[in-house]
């Protein structure tokens, strides 16, 4: 059984640029949304309060929740049509697969807000283990070098982060001294700072930047 190895290059049917469009409207809105949430949420702090106390209070901060809640499902849904464009042109299907868990943990993140507990908490690590995951493995698109090495440095920084907590529960040193809130956002922003680094890439570039590098072996 053979499977997709790496990234085809589909010239008849290429839409990678409408795709990073969609991701560069993704990341920064949601960049934007929640900057303007935070200046709506009085007493917010970014140490203490994670990104998605801004929508999950009871009862809500108005307009505050309204607009996280909004961004981060469109975060999520723009994320999702993004995957479809890249796929339908031949793009690596293990990373597709990934930013799309993410991106389904995004929508489910808005969908439920923190104060639903437990659903909550699912979607959220879902968007955040993926998230990084696609990250790191979007070096299957085909990527330049510098692209490559700005994938390692901001995926293996969020997985580290993920993977500290994991081992040592939120009472390690690391969410002590950043804060809950602090901590949270070196897993959340470098995933979208690349998201966007991508979107760039991929509508820059265009049909041209795409070459068949692999032609059988893994998934």
């Amino acid at each position: 059984m053979k499977f997709q190895r790496g990234s085809i290059f589909r010239p008849e049917k290429d839409y990678y640029q409408s795709a990073g469009i969609l991701l560069l409207i993704a990341a920064l809105q949601f960049f934007m949304a929640i900057n303007l949430a935070e200046t709506q949420f009085p007493g917010y702090s970014s140490t203490t309060d994670t990104l998605s106390h801004l929508g999950g209070t009871i009862p809500p901060v108005e307009p505050s929740a309204t607009i996280f809640n909004i961004s981060v499902i469109l975060l999520g849904v723009l994320s999702l049509s993004s995957v479809y464009l890249i796929l339908k042109s031949g793009g690596c299907r293990l990373f597709s697969s990934c930013l799309a868990i993410s991106a389904v943990g995004a929508v489910g993140v808005g969908v439920f807000p923190s104060y639903t507990g437990s659903f909550h908490m699912f979607f959220a690590i879902l968007t955040f283990i993926f998230g990084s995951l696609a990250v790191l493995f979007s070096y299957r698109l085909g990527l330049n070098i510098p692209m490559v090495i700005l994938s390692m440095l901001t995926g293996f920084t969020s997985l580290l982060i993920i993977i500290t907590a994991v081992l040592w529960g939120l009472n390690n040193q690391i969410i002590i001294y950043l804060g809950l809130g602090g901590t949270e956002r070196l897993i959340v922003y470098p995933i979208l700072l690349y998201l966007l680094a991508l979107g760039g890439y991929l509508t820059s570039r265009g049909k041209d930047w795409v070459r068949i590098r692999f032609t059988k072996g893994y998934f």
